[in-house]
């Protein structure tokens, strides 16, 4: 019989221990290192023991569940994935392609908020590392639509993870009276963590978690939105526009179970696997094209159908009522003998590999370069037949590729999230060293490939949006 140690139900606010088998770090698939001593398992709370075997189990029992549904069975860097549970003092996490990096905030002095004690964190960085395991073209994809789906897998890996454990599937079904789409613990991501952060900022996360999956925002143009603005708010950071896609989850997730009634924790874990499954097909086959969110949507209408018609219907409902698709879209969808086909598929991946679509931004000087800016361009928009939702419900004019990256790169310039590396001059804030950690902020690099002056993605970053707050953007300590 396995030991069993005491770990968090979720997160750290909630107060709530469970018993749990004791992992083992090293089982495939998806193996994680720690560089830290083996410390033995431990119930005291504040120790860095408990806080290893926490990190431990939620991790495992993370790839436990999405395991069956990611083809490669390894992480885009190889079968082992390092975890670093304090990586310093900032107000941060992110996943990098090397390891899961977890740091902590002190909101008062003296006292820390460990983001890698929370599961909800820790699912959530782990979700990044499994949707670049299932589709690495969103890496690098020059697409705020992606990017801002990046950030919705992880908050879902967050919350299906959490259902993953007996005792927060009875509590869940008895706080919300079997209708999960509910503003409770489980729609609450890293509540430890958003609460402290609100205490300093009260603009940059909710007062009781750092973003809610209970919400109805709908889809609108990333383009059409203010880079920053407070929480009650829709704005164009990935962090803040993910919530619309999360929100839609969590809604058909519950309008799934409702198809089950009486809901029980059973048909609730059973749901949860019919969900991963969706996920992941959907990220699998949809094109990436600059509505990317119609056409990941698209998809999981065509996954869910399979598993239930039902659950096409309750899909397509949702993804309506938020502008994710056009009502044309759906019901084309809904009706067609081949509605797989119409949806169009992603290039196809071959030993993790494939050939960008690569396109030189026409306006680069604006960013200070004497050179054209390289950039993995969005697929053509007649991939598919899927298109989102203007405010009266008809179907939205797409951006062509070229337009999409554009807008999305002047952002990233906007904001200071493009480390300048090499190119850096008297001009530009960039670094010198192009793998400076310091430059938490920045998500993406200039590069010279080929002789082509490239941007690319070194980091998926977690930090909040913490607007006009540059000290904590960038990573520097707060403490």
């Amino acid at each position: 019989m396995a030991q069993q140690i005491q770990v968090w139900q979720n997160d750290p606010a909630t107060g709530v221990l469970v018993w749990a088998d004791k992992p083992d770090i090293q089982a495939p698939p998806f193996t994680y290192t720690f560089p830290l001593p083996t410390y033995n398992p431990s119930n005291d709370i504040t120790t860095p023991d408990f806080r290893y075997w926490n990190a431990a189990e939620a991790l495992k029992r993370g790839v436990g569940f999405w395991g069956n549904a990611v083809a490669t069975g390894e992480w885009h860097g190889g079968p082992d994935l390092e975890v670093r549970l304090d990586a310093g003092i900032k107000w941060n996490a992110f996943y990098d392609r090397l390891a899961l990096n977890f740091f902590r905030g002190s909101d008062v002095p003296g006292h820390f908020i460990y983001g890698g004690g929370s599961a909800d964190m820790l699912c959530h960085e782990m979700g990044h590392a499994i949707l670049d395991a299932i589709q690495m073209q969103l890496w690098h994809t020059g697409n705020a639509e992606a990017e801002a789906f990046h950030e919705c897998f992880g908050d879902i890996s967050a919350i299906l993870c959490a259902l993953q454990v007996p005792s927060m599937r009875t509590s869940i079904l008895a706080s919300t009276y079997g209708d999960i789409f509910a503003n409770s613990s489980l729609s609450r991501i890293a509540e430890q963590f958003g609460t402290a952060l609100h205490g300093l900022y009260p603009d940059d996360s909710d007062a009781d978690c750092l973003r809610n999956a209970h919400n109805h925002f709908c889809y609108a143009l990333p383009a059409s939105l203010p880079p920053s603005g407070p929480t009650t708010s829709l704005t164009s950071n990935s962090h803040s526009f993910s919530r619309v896609f999360t929100g839609a989850l969590l809604e058909a997730l519950a309008g799934m179970l409702a198809l089950h009634y009486p809901p029980t924790p059973n048909k609730l874990r059973d749901v949860t696997l019919e969900m991963r499954d969706i996920i992941a097909e959907a990220a699998t086959y949809a094109p990436l094209v600059p509505q990317y969110y119609a056409s990941v949507a698209a998809k999981m209408i065509v996954a869910s159908a399979n598993k239930n018609p039902a659950y096409a219907l309750v899909f397509g409902a949702t993804f309506v009522s938020r502008l994710i698709l056009s009502l044309t879209s759906v019901t084309t969808i809904l009706s067609s003998q081949i509605a797989a086909q119409i949806t169009g598929f992603a290039q196809k991946v071959v030993n993790k590999t494939y050939t960008p679509n690569l396109g030189s931004l026409p306006s680069s000087s604006q960013y200070g370069l004497d050179r054209p800016l390289v950039v993995e361009l969005p697929t053509e928009v007649e991939a598919t037949i899927a298109r989102s939702a203007t405010p009266d419900g008809k179907p939205m004019d797409p951006l062509d590729p070229l337009e999409a990256a554009q807008t999305y790169v002047d952002e990233l310039f906007i904001t200071g999230r493009v480390n300048y590396g090499v190119f850096a001059d008297k001009h530009h804030k960039g670094d010198t060293d192009n793998k400076d950690p310091d430059l938490f902020h920045t998500t993406h690099r200039l590069e010279l490939i080929d002789d082509q002056l490239r941007l690319v993605r070194i980091r998926i970053h977690c930090a909040p949006d913490l607007s006009g707050n540059n000290d904590i953007r960038g990573g520097r300590n707060v403490s």
